[in-house]
């Protein structure tokens, strides 16, 4: 996941951060003392945590395609993929990939 060239962030299924790549704290904003922390805590808007919350558990729910999103949290914009991570058929987390929309041109 290092050398993808993507900002790669997994989160656990209570929203949890686990774990990011180098290339996430260059997009976003990650540091290792954020590692165990809610990712609620970490957006400043409400309607971002309302999001989160309603993809978290569209993913409890049984859902399986990736949500697919634009946002501009950093003054740029920047496309998100949260997918689901699933053991044995069951959520036990997601992946959440961003890349600069600049960088696909």
């Amino acid at each position: 996941m290092e050398s993808s060239g993507v900002a790669v962030t997994i989160i656990d299924p209570e929203g949890n951060i686990v774990y990011y790549n180098r290339q996430a704290a260059k997009i976003l904003d990650r540091k290792p003392e954020y590692i165990g922390e809610d990712i609620h805590s970490h957006h400043k808007k409400e309607a971002s945590n309302k999001k989160v919350d309603l993809m978290l558990q569209e993913f409890q729910k049984g859902r399986t395609e990736p949500f697919r999103y634009k946002t501009k949290p950093y003054g740029r914009t920047i496309l998100v993929i949260l997918a689901p991570i699933l053991k044995d058929g069951e959520f036990v987390g997601c992946t959440q990939s961003v890349q600069l929309e600049e960088d696909l041109a």
